[in-house]
């Protein structure tokens, strides 16, 4: 039996982590590994993992100090690969997964050959009730409702890969610290690989408590770095544009056109979300090519 190794980072995560590592570790699939990189949480996020995880040889758990996202993923997947898995699975620490995912997604590559990795939909919630939190899941909900096949637009990343298919591709640049985490899905596309969507299978993905100022807040910091991202990937700036909010086929299936005139107020906020952070990121990189150029 091949092995799989499923990997996540945290931070400040103890609220709902436990959630995620005992589905990982309760998973019906006795070949496999969970590597957790902790990214300097100062909360109890690593109290609860090792308290959940007792007695789980299977269990990895890394701590490191405060850095990027990227970097703790990077090395949750450098431990895994050393314990020699063939299978890759990148999660949240903020998703369940859905029983027999891996059992079921290692079937499917099995099956199909000439597949390289999955998408894995996610299943959006969160058990606040204000109107931005709402939005979110609809808007999440919406994005995932896109059949199996990849778009060549499409903005997600491929979270279950053969091994040697996600090494191909460089995997992840640490230093991009800004959507870093689809680049590897963007290039195996690119350059010919196929991903599926696994429709059969899927995660539940915690949204928490969303509001539309904490959401600007986020996303203008990645937007403030995104230019790391957009310089070191070939092509870079053209693929984001591609990909920019109004630019997604997905938004304009079928299937989610009816949503919109069952949901109007849902509609009109996200539609609201996506104007609003549009203009967050092109004010974003505009001053960041205008430092650029000031400090040539």
């Amino acid at each position: 039996m091949e092995k799989v190794g499923i990997v996540f980072a945290t931070y400040n995560s103890a609220e709902y982590v436990e959630s995620c590592l005992r589905s990982c570790l309760d998973q019906d699939y006795p070949e496999k590994v969970v590597v957790v990189s902790d990214d300097g949480s100062t909360d109890n996020t690593v109290e609860v993992l090792r308290e959940c995880g007792k007695g789980r040889l299977e269990l990895h758990i890394i701590e490191l100090p405060h850095g990027e996202r990227g970097i703790a993923r990077a090395k949750a997947i450098e431990k895994a690969i050393e314990e020699g898995i063939d299978y890759l699975f990148i999660i949240d620490s903020d998703m369940v997964l859905k029983e027999g995912l891996i059992r079921e997604a290692v079937g499917y590559l099995v099956e199909h050959k000439d597949i390289g990795g999955l998408v894995i939909p996610e299943i959006a919630y969160s058990e606040y009730k204000n109107f931005y939190s709402r939005v979110k899941v609809f808007e999440r909900n919406v994005i995932n409702d896109a059949g199996e096949e990849l778009g060549k637009n499409s903005i997600e990343a491929a979270r279950f890969w053969r091994l040697s298919e996600y090494l191909s591709t460089g995997g992840i640049n640490v230093g991009q610290i800004a959507f870093e985490e689809t680049q590897p899905t963007i290039r195996y596309v690119g350059s010919g690989g196929k991903i599926k969507r696994a429709t059969f299978t899927g995660v539940y993905h915690n949204e928490k408590r969303v509001t539309l100022s904490n959401l600007v807040k986020k996303k203008r910091y990645y937007f403030s770095v995104m230019d790391k991202t957009l310089s070191t990937e070939e092509g870079g700036t053209g693929k984001a544009l591609s990909r920019w909010y109004f630019f997604r086929p997905v938004l304009y299936r079928k299937a989610n056109l009816k949503k919109y005139l069952r949901h109007p107020l849902l509609t009109l906020g996200m539609v609201w979300m996506y104007i609003v952070l549009t203009f967050v990121g092109a004010w974003e990189l505009l001053k960041t090519k205008f430092k650029k150029r000031k400090d040539k």
